[in-house]
């Protein structure tokens, strides 16, 4: 929370998560292509990592879109209100407070 500037989910949106989609897109293309050739006992196996890497894909593009949001807010936060009056701000991604 102390290093928190209003562009810090601009940046962890552009930097890491369109980074991450980007792998995600890639794999996905590669492992289609790996199936036009493989044999049926390799295609299986393709074919649960291949749908296994398009979940994490698609949560990902919902995750990207609450960041997409909060991003564009360009939220500013006072430490003196305190961590969980900041941290339920960002409530939709962030983990659950126990």
């Amino acid at each position: 929370m102390h290093r928190y500037q209003p562009d810090t989910i601009a940046r962890i949106r552009t930097d890491y998560i369109h980074e991450q989609q980007a792998r995600y897109r890639t794999a996905i293309a590669g492992l289609e292509r790996q199936m036009t050739n493989a044999a049926t006992s390799e295609r299986v196996r393709l074919t649960k990592q291949l749908t296994k890497l398009k979940e994490q894909a698609e949560e990902t593009r919902v995750y990207e879109e609450k960041i997409h949001h909060l991003a564009d807010q360009m939220i500013s936060i006072d430490l003196d209100d305190g961590v969980k009056h900041n941290y339920a701000i960002f409530k939709d991604v962030l983990a659950k407070i126990k």
